[in-house]
């Protein structure tokens, strides 16, 4: 499976996710085709949200089921300018295994 062909869903289920944190992730064609906008603009609405309310922030984490193990490592160990970028590509990285997840429970192969 590609994960270039996962992109849609990814744009999808991380601007559903957030949607609930007031935060808007627009659904941009861009976005769709090229993971790297998507990151980049993902990464701004993550330091927004950390800046704005940090424990809304880590609620919207935990909901999206982000390790938090990963997100504490992140949080304590990079230097700071990186974080938001860092945390925005493990979002991406998890809702990836999710509709893979949830395409092979469909097949039956699960």
């Amino acid at each position: 499976m590609e994960d270039e062909k996962l992109y849609p869903e990814v744009l999808e289920k991380v601007s559903r996710d957030f949607s609930t944190s007031r935060t808007k992730i627009e659904l941009i064609e861009e976005y769709t085709k090229d993971i790297e906008a998507l990151k980049n603009h993902l990464s701004q609405k993550v330091a927004e949200m950390m800046e704005k309310d940090f424990d809304r922030f880590l609620n919207n984490m935990y909901r999206i089921d982000v390790s938090e193990v990963k997100v504490r490592k992140i949080l304590n160990e990079s230097p700071f300018g990186t974080i938001p970028e860092k945390l925005a590509e493990l979002i991406i990285e998890r809702q990836m295994q999710r509709i893979k997840t949830q395409r092979l429970y469909r097949e039956g192969k699960l």
